[in-house]
């Protein structure tokens, strides 16, 4: 993977999605047998990622039971 993540682009993601994104990218670093400080690039994309996932984390919705329908 190569690609550049930006914001903009992981704004419309789930909580799951950016997870897999983030694994899928430290797998394919691994994959190729490069670490993190070898691509500066991959890190910045996975600061972006972090990111968008604190903000998916602190806005979950939060769901209220509902009261008995008579």
């Amino acid at each position: 993977m190569s690609m550049i993540f930006t914001p903009s682009e992981l704004n419309g993601l789930t909580e799951q999605e950016l997870r897999a994104l983030r694994v899928a990218i430290l797998n394919d670093l691994a994959a190729r047998g490069l670490r993190l400080e070898d691509c500066p690039h991959v890190a910045i994309s996975l600061r972006f990622i972090d990111e968008a996932l604190a903000k998916a984390v602190r806005q979950r919705p939060t769901f209220r039971p509902k009261g008995p329908g008579f």
